[in-house]
């Protein structure tokens, strides 16, 4: 087989390799294939990118069965580079392209989760560290060409290692977050997404949007269930990341926020005897895991009367 002349950058014939092998899925989408026509569009290289792939792939049918175990010898072998520098032999295609595009749709994932109250620190292969607060649930896929994360429910904080090439990606709902070189919290529930940035930078992509919006070190910015964008604000980043350390911050908090907090780190639920009660506002520092101290706190903070039934704490005027 001759080797093919190449004009288009690697970058590009990686994403034409990834796009060939996600075109071939049963999980690809008409949305999928919308976004693959605009990416086509983009830039003629494109086109001829994809075609190359296509025919090189139509001539492989031993790659399509081949075992991974031969996946580090294609790694190592040393490219054999043409007088006029625009030509590579068809095995360093192979080997950084059609391998590395196939065994990316073939990653095994992995699902780490936390107990009401729980918090566990996860440490990925790449040296990036995940921290899942209460009740949470994730969905880990590290492949050749990149780190993909669905929060599934919950809170977790990542401090990403920042890999140009290895691109970081958060999944939640409707959202996505591409890592910058970053340490951020994303937090996901029944209402939306909220990130919250402490060091670096983020970008958001609603849905499979290509455009997204950069959102720098002390920023947050939520987006609701419907795929509404609130604007971004000033964030409390000490207020962010307390739960790392068992702790709950409060400023000028209203209290159905502080008991819907409560809610989330102990299996009981929070009812007002007078709803008025709803609207006071609480303000210090509590620990998450021990809600006794709390409620004590609470009756001598505020004009407020605690008496709990098995699950249940109501909240009565005093």
């Amino acid at each position: 087989m001759t080797a093919p002349k190449l004009s288009q950058s690697p970058k590009i014939l990686q994403q034409a390799a990834t796009w060939f092998v996600e075109l071939q899925s049963e999980s690809c989408d008409e949305q999928r294939r919308q976004a693959f026509a605009q990416w086509l569009l983009q830039n003629p290289a494109h086109q001829t990118a994809y075609d190359d792939i296509a025919s090189l792939w139509g001539n492989l049918d031993e790659l399509k069965t081949a075992e991974v175990a031969g996946l580090n010898t294609a790694r190592s072998a040393r490219p054999r580079v043409w007088r006029n520098g625009k030509m590579l032999t068809v095995s360093l295609l192979l080997a950084t392209v059609l391998t590395g595009a196939w065994l990316d749709f073939k990653a095994p994932s992995r699902v780490y989760q936390t107990g009401i109250g729980e918090r566990q620190t996860v440490q990925l292969a790449d040296g990036s560290q995940l921290q899942l607060n209460t009740d949470t649930q994730l969905r880990v896929r590290l492949s050749w060409w990149r780190r993909e994360i669905e929060l599934q429910q919950g809170e977790a904080m990542f401090n990403v290692a920042h890999q140009a090439w290895h691109p970081f990606t958060v999944h939640t709902g409707n959202l996505q977050i591409k890592d910058i070189g970053t340490v951020f919290n994303v937090r996901h529930d029944n209402h939306g997404t909220a990130v919250s940035v402490l060091e670096g930078e983020v970008a958001l992509h609603a849905g499979r949007s290509w455009f997204g919006e950069n959102l720098p070190a002390g920023f947050s910015r939520k987006i609701d269930a419907g795929g509404h964008w609130q604007k971004p604000e000033k964030t409390n980043t000490k207020q962010v990341a307390a739960w790392l350390n068992g702790q709950l911050l409060f400023d000028h908090t209203p209290l159905t926020e502080v008991v819907a907090e409560l809610e989330r780190y102990h299996a009981v639920r929070f009812a007002f005897a007078d709803p008025a009660l709803a609207k006071q506002t609480l303000s210090g520092s509590f620990n998450s895991a021990d809600l006794k101290p709390f409620l004590q706190a609470l009756e001598k903070i505020l004009p407020i009367r605690v008496q709990r039934q098995k699950q249940t704490v109501v909240l009565y005027s005093r």
